[in-house]
């Protein structure tokens, strides 16, 4: 298939370029940044998506294009609201005049769920109780999607990934942040101090390699109309991870408590991942150490 990615240079994008093309499919590439082999343009632009679509007839679309960082959607929520739903909503006008059979993907997140009580596994039916103006905006897109669907008969689903770690993450995630302070205490070859937020908090984390590997499958194999959770259904204390990035950097650092990272003990939705599983045999892969590795490796200071 001709698969168009939008958000094809961010942390999931290059990994998920690379799993397509290496299965024989050909990818175009979309993103607001700029890079020669790739179509640039903004998601808020109408004409420019439409005219993209008319021009390069995809196939199939993987979704990935928007704002990723959570906590702009308190300083900036008109810009987060503007890319992730009006450009979620023009590429779909833009496929669904251009290219109404395409299979689309279109990318949500898992905070569109509350948080789980219990050991509760949550579906994809569960209720959406989104905790910031991001997780208000990535539910409005993943409903829009799933609105065309319904309403136009396109091939539309919604992907509901959890978080996801991995080489080449910005330093802006947790994982990653730890990785590039030790990575710089390593190299220096003095004492030094970590700064963190709060340790006791859990999250489910899975390799972003095994994510595209599910983004791939749905393209492939999901079910128009549907949404499909991602997830490992194993939360793991971000104490405990930083320990092991200590141990694969082998340093061992004070650590500082900086208030403005800190925030109220929370974790990931506990995500049911029987629905993808069926659909497609998607089950994660990676184990976390090997994840924890190959992000530190990968740190280049």
């Amino acid at each position: 298939m001709k698969i168009l990615v939008t958000g094809a240079l961010g942390f999931a994008g290059r990994h998920l370029t690379r799993e397509l093309a290496a299965v024989g499919h050909e990818v175009v590439k979309h993103d607001v940044q700029y890079e020669p082999d790739c179509y640039y343009s903004d998601l808020r632009d109408k004409d420019s998506i439409a005219k993209l679509v008319q021009r390069i007839k995809p196939d199939a679309c993987v979704h990935l294009g928007g704002i990723a960082y959570v906590p702009m959607g308190w300083t900036d929520p008109e810009l987060v609201f503007s890319v992730n739903l009006m450009g979620t909503l023009n590429l779909l006008e833009a496929f669904r005049h251009a290219q109404p059979s395409a299979r689309i993907l279109v990318v949500s997140s898992s905070l569109i769920y509350k948080e789980a009580q219990g050991g509760e596994l949550l579906d994809e039916n569960a209720y959406m109780y989104p905790p910031d103006i991001y997780a208000i905006s990535k539910i409005a897109a993943d409903l829009t999607g799933l609105g065309y669907a319904e309403r136009y008969g396109m091939n539309v689903m919604t992907a509901r990934p959890i978080n996801h770690a991995g080489p080449g993450q910005s330093p802006s995630f947790v994982t990653s942040a730890f990785a590039m302070q030790l990575k710089r205490i390593a190299e220096s070859g003095q004492p030094g101090t970590l700064r963190v937020g709060n340790l006791e908090s859990r999250r489910d984390l899975v390799d972003v390699r095994d994510v595209v590997r599910a983004y791939r499958l749905l393209i492939e194999k999901g079910t128009a109309g549907e949404a499909y959770n991602i997830a490992s259904g194993k939360l793991c204390r971000i104490g405990d991870v930083l320990d092991d990035l200590c141990a694969i950097a082998g340093v061992k650092p004070d650590i500082e408590v900086d208030p403005d990272l800190y925030r109220p003990t929370d974790a990931s939705p506990s995500m049911d991942i029987g629905k993808i599983t069926a659909a497609t045999g998607w089950k994660p892969e990676v184990p976390l150490q090997q994840t924890l590795h190959d992000l530190y490796e990968s740190i280049q200071i």
